[in-house]
């Protein structure tokens, strides 16, 4: 099975660090600029694993990452900030599968996705 992961970043120059970096390693990537966007992609149910910012204009990740467990609860969440201790406090680890420090390097982010994609 090919895992399919979106990542939520309004910063262009990071989506296009994460696509780099998981180039030729098997995921399926999609990227969005916007968290907004999100319910308007028809192939959003399709997705497996979605990473996104916390700090994004509009729409935060915490916030994207809630509403994404009430309306799709099968899509694995990880979110990623420059200050997890403090967004992790506003909702709870549980809203989670897993989170990650940014920047991250290739090696963590491939680790996360590897035990995400096994507990598929």
């Amino acid at each position: 099975m090919v895992v399919k992961v979106l990542f939520v970043d309004d910063d262009e120059y990071i989506l296009t660090a994460y696509q780099r970096m998981l180039r030729n390693t098997g995921f399926d990537c999609f990227f969005l600029s916007a968290a907004g966007l999100i319910w308007q992609q028809s192939w959003l149910d399709q997705i497996n694993i979605v990473v996104a910012d916390q700090q994004m204009p509009g729409l935060s990740g915490t916030e994207l990452l809630t509403q994404l467990a009430q309306r799709h609860p099968q899509i694995k969440r990880v979110l990623i900030s420059g200050d997890l201790h403090s967004a992790c406090r506003q909702k709870g680890a549980l809203l989670y599968h897993a989170t990650l420090a940014k920047p991250c390097s290739k090696a963590s982010l491939l680790q996360c996705l590897t035990q995400l994609s096994e507990t598929l």
